[in-house]
């Protein structure tokens, strides 16, 4: 016979309810708390105190206060008549974050409102325009394009020199990383112009044209005929019951003349530098007014000068107050600015007829002799020496010495100085160390009516020596210019190969960064 089993009861007073008590206990106590935390946040939202929400619900403020503090928790009805007060959700008053819910309930709220708008004002633009004249279309369509255009061309110049700047502060990077990060950026730069740029010209269309029609649109929910606003912004046309939409003050090209103001102040800023490259050439002409009077001795050529001059630097100030008047949209009296340029223009050829008249009387010629002095070297004779001359008229003179005497001539204000460059030619370098001197000497040459050339090149080179030597330099003369030129010609080669590589392995690269996107792709 096999034995009965029996299912243990439990005893009363056991530990199992006790813990199914705590638990229930534990639920009903964060619940209180939720709700009560909730009551208190949205009263407070509300602007309530405890007596006036009290009222409106028909309890003592003393049951509000124990509601709030978790002392005790309202009946139904009291709870639905909270929901409907607060316009909230029972499961979200009673165990969830009223404000974390509300944070929620609003963002989808917004997200909802945004489309919706969009999606309106998609309907209203389709509307519009099966109801707009010809013209107001042509003129729509006609500035959206001028519109895009514009910021075509802003986006073109921002990031044509980011991307330039950008180029610069990465070129000590590798190549792969330099074009990763320089095209990277470039893209972002492009999205965020093209963003940007759809964003400004959906806000000026609904600012120019869709807010108008919803004006004709409550226009014709308050009258049944065809009316105009008071604004003169919008009116409805007798033909077909069309829609012309129009700017303040009744003006067709009111958009229009806006961005004729942008123009007008980018092309006063560009006159405003303009303006500076005048008055550095006013200030010149006025430098060269006062250094005229040092040719006062030429007569005609200096009244010539002096008028030339003189009609120059009124010209420049006519040019200057024009754009000064331009640019701070002042008032000009442009009778004298026009009469004031025509005269000036008229002294001007006088003065430079008067010039060319007094320039026939001078004498022009090379270095004058009194200005000129001589330099002499003398050096010791091996066979590699060469004496640079293939620059300078030189003659060769027989003489009885065994060193080489080399005799330049040159502007007496200038000194020569002989070195060894690196094929041990002996060669020439000239200083000039009163050039106050020089400037002197020649206006005072000119005050005699003679151009005189005061450069410090040298004018003669006369070199002593004995036959055997002389042609001894000859020989190391021709053999160091066969030299060079050989030289310069494997330079060339040299140059021709590395542009050649250089071009090969730019192609090379291309190449390579093709089949990476290839391999992306």
């Amino acid at each position: 016979m096999q034995p009965i089993f029996y299912k243990k009861q439990p005893k009363v007073g056991s530990s199992l309810p006790v813990e199914l008590d705590k638990i229930v206990s534990e639920k009903e106590k964060n619940m209180n708390n939720q709700f009560s935390e909730n009551l208190k946040k949205i009263r407070k939202e509300q602007n309530l105190s405890q007596e006036e929400l009290a009222d409106q619900l028909g309890v003592s403020r003393q049951a509000i206060s124990k509601w709030e503090s978790g002392q005790a928790y309202p009946e139904m009805d009291k709870i639905i008549a909270l929901c409907n007060k607060f316009n909230v959700n029972i499961d979200d008053l009673l165990h969830n974050d009223i404000k974390e819910v509300k944070g929620e309930e609003e963002s989808k709220k917004k997200l909802n409102n945004s489309i919706y708008s969009f999606l309106k004002n998609i309907t209203n633009t389709i509307n519009m325009f099966s109801r707009m004249t010809f013209k107001s279309k042509v003129k729509c369509i006609f500035e959206q394009l001028l519109i895009a255009l514009i910021l075509f061309a802003i986006s073109a110049a921002v990031i044509g020199a980011l991307v330039m700047l950008i180029s610069n502060l990465t070129s000590f990077l590798p190549f792969k990383a330099e074009m990763f990060i320089n095209q990277l950026i470039e893209g972002i730069l492009i999205i965020a112009c093209l963003i940007s740029s759809l964003v400004i010209m959906g806000h000026v269309f609904k600012a120019r044209y869709l807010n108008y029609y919803e004006e004709v649109k409550d226009s014709e929910n308050d009258k049944d005929d065809n009316c105009s606003t008071d604004d003169n912004k919008i009116k409805l046309d007798n033909k077909d019951n069309k829609i012309i939409i129009r700017d303040p003050k009744h003006s067709d090209y009111r958009f229009l003349r806006g961005l004729y103001k942008v123009f007008i102040i980018m092309i006063k800023f560009f006159l405003s530098w303009f303006a500076l490259f005048v008055i550095c050439g006013i200030v010149c002409l006025l430098v060269g007014l006062v250094l005229s009077f040092l040719t006062v001795k030429t007569g005609l050529f200096f009244v010539g000068l002096l008028l030339a001059i003189t009609s120059l630097s009124l010209i420049g100030l006519i040019i200057l107050l024009a754009l000064i008047n331009f640019i701070f949209n002042r008032k000009s009296n442009k009778k004298m600015m026009i009469y004031g340029f025509i005269l000036s223009v008229v002294v001007f050829g006088i003065g430079a007829g008067l010039t060319f008249l007094g320039s026939l009387s001078f004498d022009v010629s090379g270095m004058d002799e009194s200005l000129l002095k001589t330099q002499t070297f003398e050096h010791n004779i091996t066979a590699d020496t060469v004496i640079e001359s293939h620059y300078y008229d030189v003659e060769y003179i027989e003489s009885n010495i065994d060193t080489v005497k080399v005799e330049y001539t040159i502007n007496k204000y200038c000194d020569i100085y002989e070195y060894n460059d690196d094929d041990n030619a002996i060669t020439q370098d000239v200083e000039c160390k009163n050039p106050m001197q020089m400037a002197r000497a020649f206006v005072k040459k000119l005050g005699d009516k003679k151009i005189t050339d005061m450069s410090s090149n040298i004018e003669y080179m006369k070199i002593y020596a004995n036959k055997a030597n002389i042609e001894l330099l000859k020989n190391n003369e021709i053999k160091r210019e066969k030299e060079i030129e050989e030289r310069n010609n494997i330079i060339n080669e040299y140059e021709n190969e590395i542009n050649r590589l250089q071009d090969e392995n730019d192609e090379l690269r291309l190449q390579i960064e093709e089949l990476k996107i290839q391999k992306e792709d």
